[in-house]
C-alpha cells in the first residue's frame, strides 16, 4: 500500500476577500503536485464509499491514476491504493455497487475497470477489466435498485446507450449490448428504477424508460428552456418529483425542474453562484447532486456550492467552500470538478482540478443521516402465538435492501422483504444492502394444533318420526352449533337435537384454537303413502296376459319393481305391466324416503302349448288340446274345429288350439298339395316326420316306394332319386335352406308328392 502524501491547507496567501467559505469548514486535504497532468487537468472526478464498519473512503481520479483514500479521519487522510491508467486522461468517472467500484475514462484504452473494495482499508484489488467491448466512456452510472450499469458518451455506440448487468455477478458484469437513443449522443445520465434522465448536450434533457432495452420508450423531453446551454448532468430528488440539472455553459444558471409529469416538464427556478460578482458574472456549474432538500454542486471556479431547495420557487444559497481561491475570473475550466455528498457522516468530499481532494463539513446544515443498516423483524400481521393454519406476516423493518433471506430453525426458507409464516419454530432474517450483511435476533412462533371438528357424513337423511340427535366425536373445551350459517343460541353441547332440516356445522374450540366442521346437510324426509291398484287377468298365459299395476293418485311418489335376487329394477310413476312369471318386490319412494310393499307379488304365467301337425296324404292331425280351429292360407276354415282335418285342395294349413290352462297357441304352417298323384299314395301308409324337418327327414310307408327324391317348391331337384331302404336312417336335410319342399315317391303304379317345410 502506498503511503499517503498529505497536504493540509489552512490558508492561501492569494485568497480573495469574500471568496473563502460560507457555513462550511475544511476537515482535510490531500494533494500531490508531482502527479502528471493532462494539459491543465491534474485531477478530475470523485466518488465516495463507506464500508460496513463505518469507515469512509474517497475514490479520486487524476490524469494518470485512480486513487482510493481512507478519509475516516479527515485530518489523517491515507491513500489505500492507486491504479495507473493506460494514458493520461482528462476525464475519469466512478460509481460503486455493493463493495465494488466501477471506473471508466474518456481517453486511453481502459474500458470498464472493476475494483474489489471489501478488503479496505488494507488493500484494493482490480478484479475485472473489459476493454474489448469499448475502450472509452465519458461517464458511468449505476441504477442500484435494478443492478444495471450504463455508459454515457462511450465509443461502444456513438449516439446511444451501452449497458451491463451487475445483479447476478457484480465482480464480472454481463454486457447487455448497445441501443440507440432518439436524443442522439448524451453526455451524462441519471437512472432510477429504469427511468433515465439523459443530458443530451445541445439537444437538452430527455427522459426514457429503459426497462426493456429492446423497446426503449421516450417519456418526455425538454429541448427548449431559459438560459439553455450544453445540458451536462442532472440529479433526481428522493421522492422523484424534482430534478436539478446543469448546463455546462458560462453564464448559465442551474435549473430546478418539476418532473412529476414527464410529459410536461416545468422549470421551477433558475439559480446560480457568482462569487466574483459584480466584477465577473460568467460562472459555470458542473455536476449537481441532491441530498434531502439541499443541492450540492461542484461549481468549477466557485468550488463547492450548497443551495436550499425547501422553497422550490425561490432557491437560495446556503453554503459554499471555494476550492480554487486563486480564481480571478470565470474564463476556462478550473476549480472544483466533482463533489460527493452522500457519506453517512454528512461530510462532503470534493475534487479540485488543481488542488486535489477536499474533505469538508457543512457546518450549519444538518443532513438527515441514512438509516442505520440493520436486520430486524416486525410482526406486520398475526401474532407470535397463533393457531395451526394461521398466517403471521413477518416483515423486515428496513426497506430498500438488496437481499432479504428468511431462516427457519437455521435453514433457508424464502427470500423477500416479507414472509408469510405458517410453521412453528425459530425465525431469523439475514439482510444485505449489497455491501454489508446483518442477521436479526431470532423470534419464535408457536402455532398450536387445531382441534378436529368432525360431523357425520353429509347428507344425513332421516325418514320417520322424532329425528335423532347429531353429535361430533371431536373433544373440545366449547362447542358452537350453526344452522344455515346462523349461530344456534344456547346450543353448546357435544350433541344437538334435530328439529328441522338444513345445513349444520359445529365449531370446536380447545386451548384457544377453534375449527369449523364441514357442512352437514340434514334432510328430514317424508315417508311414502303407497296407493296400488293391481288388475289380475282371467288367465295367466305367457305372451298374451299381463298383471297391471296402477298407482295414479300417489302424488310426489314413484316406485321401483324388481324380481327377487335381481340387481336390476324398473322405475315407474303411474302404471306398470308384468308379463313374465316371478316373485316381484315393489318399493315406494318419496324424494328421500322409501317403503317396501309387502308381501312380494307372486306371478306365474303358463306357457301356451304349441300344437304340432302330422300329415297323412292329405289328412292333417293336431296334437291333443282342449279346442281346435284350422286355417287355410291364414283364413279360418268354417266348422273345422276337430283334432283332424282332411284337405280337399292344395294350400298352407295351420291349426290354433286352446290348451287345458286356457292358453291359445298357433301351429306352424305346412304345405298340402292335393294333386292327381294323391290316388297313387292312397292306401300306401305314407308318413313324413318331423314336419317341419330338421337335419334329417324320416319316412314310414306300409307299401314302400321304389325310390324317393326331394324337389324345391319351384320344381328344382335338390335331393336326387334314392332307392328305398327299409332300414335307412332317414334322408339328410341338414344342408337344405329353410323353406317349402316336395317329397316325391316312385311306385310301380305312378308317382305322388307330399309337401314338407324345412326350418
Amino acid at each position: 500500500m502506498q503511503k499517503a502524501i498529505i497536504f493540509i491547507l489552512f490558508f492561501l496567501p492569494f485568497l480573495l476577500p469574500g471568496q473563502d467559505k460560507l457555513n462550511m469548514s475544511l476537515l482535510g486535504h490531500w494533494d500531490d503536485p508531482q502527479l502528471p497532468a493532462a494539459g491543465s487537468i491534474r485531477y478530475n472526478d470523485i466518488w465516495g464509499y463507506a464500508d460496513c464498519e463505518g469507515r469512509e473512503y474517497a475514490i479520486v481520479g487524476s490524469a494518470r491514476y485512480i486513487h482510493f483514500f481512507d478519509i475516516t479521519d479527515p485530518a489523517n487522510i491515507e491513500e489505500a491504493g492507486r491504479f495507473e491508467g493506460s494514458t493520461n486522461s482528462i476525464w475519469r468517472d466512478f460509481k460503486t455497487y455493493g463493495n465494488y467500484a466501477y471506473a471508466v475514462a474518456d481517453q486511453g484504452t481502459d474500458g470498464l475497470m472493476v475494483f474489489d473494495l471489501s478488503h479496505l482499508p488494507d488493500s484494493v484489488t482490480l478484479v475485472f477489466q473489459d476493454n474489448a467491448t469499448f475502450t472509452r466512456s465519458h461517464n458511468v452510472f449505476i441504477d442500484e435498485p435494478t443492478g444495471r450499469l450504463y455508459l454515457a458518451g462511450s465509443n461502444a455506440i456513438s449516439n446511444g446507450v451501452a449497458a451491463y448487468d451487475l445483479s447476478s455477478s457484480p465482480e464480472e458484469p454481463l454486457f447487455l449490448g448497445t441501443r440507440p437513443l432518439p436524443g442522439g449522443y448524451f453526455h451524462d445520465i441519471y437512472v432510477r428504477n429504469h427511468i433515465a434522465y439523459c443530458s443530451h448536450g445541445g439537444n437538452g434533457l430527455w427522459v426514457y424508460d429503459l426497462s426493456d432495452l429492446d423497446d426503449i420508450q421516450v417519456l418526455g423531453n425538454l429541448t427548449s428552456y431559459p438560459e439553455q446551454g450544453y445540458n451536462h448532468a442532472s440529479w433526481l430528488n428522493e421522492d422523484g418529483s424534482m430534478l436539478i440539472f446543469a448546463d455546462e455553459t458560462h453564464g448559465t444558471s442551474l435549473k430546478l425542474a418539476d418532473v412529476s409529469d414527464l410529459s410536461n416538464i416545468d422549470i421551477l427556478d433558475l439559480f446560480r453562484s457568482e462569487l466574483l460578482a459584480p466584477v465577473a458574472t460568467n460562472s459555470i456549474p458542473h455536476n449537481p447532486f441532491i441530498r434531502g432538500h439541499y443541492a450540492i454542486v461542484s461549481y468549477y471556479h466557485d468550488g463547492v456550492q450548497v443551495f436550499d431547495l425547501s422553497n422550490p420557487d425561490s432557491v437560495r444559497q446556503a453554503a459554499y467552500y471555494d476550492t480554487y481561491p486563486e480564481n480571478q475570473n470565470y474564463s476556462g475550466y478550473q476549480g472544483c470538478w466533482g463533489v460527493y455528498p452522500f457519506l453517512p457522516s454528512g461530510n462532503i468530499i470534493a475534487s479540485d482540478i488543481s488542488h486535489g481532494l477536499f474533505v469538508l463539513s457543512a457546518d450549519s446544515i444538518s443532513f438527515e443521516p441514512p438509516p442505520a443498516f440493520e436486520a430486524s423483524i416486525e410482526v406486520a400481521s398475526g401474532s407470535l402465538d397463533g393457531c395451526e393454519g394461521d398466517t403471521t406476516i413477518l416483515a423486515a423493518s428496513q426497506e430498500g435492501l438488496q437481499v432479504y433471506e428468511w431462516l427457519l430453525n437455521g435453514e433457508f426458507l424464502a427470500s423477500g422483504p416479507e414472509l408469510a409464516a405458517t410453521q412453528p419454530g425459530s425465525y431469523q432474517l439475514v439482510a444485505s444492502n449489497g455491501l454489508c450483511t446483518r442477521a436479526s435476533e431470532e423470534i419464535t412462533l408457536a402455532f398450536s394444533p387445531l382441534p378436529e371438528a368432525v360431523l357425520p357424513e353429509s347428507p344425513f337423511i332421516y325418514c320417520g318420526e322424532a329425528p335423532p340427535a347429531i353429535a361430533t366425536s371431536s373433544p373440545g373445551d366449547t362447542y358452537n352449533w350453526f344452522l344455515n350459517g346462523e349461530l344456534l343460541e344456547g346450543q353448546q353441547g357435544q350433541s344437538l337435537d334435530i328439529t328441522e332440516g338444513g345445513i349444520y356445522q359445529v365449531e370446536v374450540s380447545r386451548n384457544g384454537c377453534s375449527s369449523l366442521s364441514d357442512e352437514l346437510e340434514v334432510i328430514l324426509g317424508q315417508m311414502p303413502s303407497p296407493l296400488l291398484d293391481i288388475a289380475f287377468p282371467d288367465t295367466y298365459c305367457a305372451g298374451s296376459d299381463v298383471v297391471g299395476i296402477n298407482t295414479e293418485g300417489s302424488e310426489n311418489q314413484y316406485y321401483t319393481i324388481s324380481e327377487a335376487n335381481s340387481m336390476a329394477a324398473d322405475t315407474f310413476f303411474n302404471n306398470y305391466s308384468i308379463t313374465a312369471s316371478g316373485s316381484y318386490q315393489i318399493v315406494a319412494y318419496t324424494e328421500y324416503c322409501s317403503l317396501p310393499i309387502e308381501p312380494d307379488l307372486e306371478v306365474v304365467f303358463n306357457e301356451p302349448i304349441v300344437p304340432t301337425i302330422e300329415l297323412d296324404v292329405n289328412t292333417l292331425s293336431s296334437s291333443p288340446a282342449s279346442a281346435y280351429q284350422w286355417y287355410k292360407d291364414g283364413v279360418e276354415i268354417s266348422g273345422a274345429t276337430g283334432q283332424s282335418y282332411t284337405a280337399e285342395e292344395s294350400g298352407l294349413y295351420s291349426v290354433s288350439t286352446i290348451d287345458a290352462n286356457g292358453c291359445a297357441a298357433q301351429s306352424q304352417t305346412i304345405l298340402v298339395e292335393v294333386t292327381s298323384g294323391l290316388e297313387v299314395l292312397a292306401g300306401k301308409g305314407i308318413r313324413l316326420y318331423p314336419n317341419p324337418a330338421g337335419d334329417r327327414l324320416f319316412l314310414q310307408a306300409s307299401t314302400p316306394p321304389r325310390a324317393i327324391r326331394i324337389l324345391s317348391y319351384q320344381g328344382r331337384e335338390v335331393v336326387p332319386w334314392q332307392p328305398w331302404e327299409t332300414n335307412r336312417s332317414g334322408i339328410d336335410t341338414g344342408t337344405l335352406a329353410p323353406g317349402l319342399y316336395l317329397v316325391q315317391f316312385l311306385f310301380n303304379d305312378g308317382t305322388g308328392s307330399l309337401s314338407i317345410a324345412k326350418q
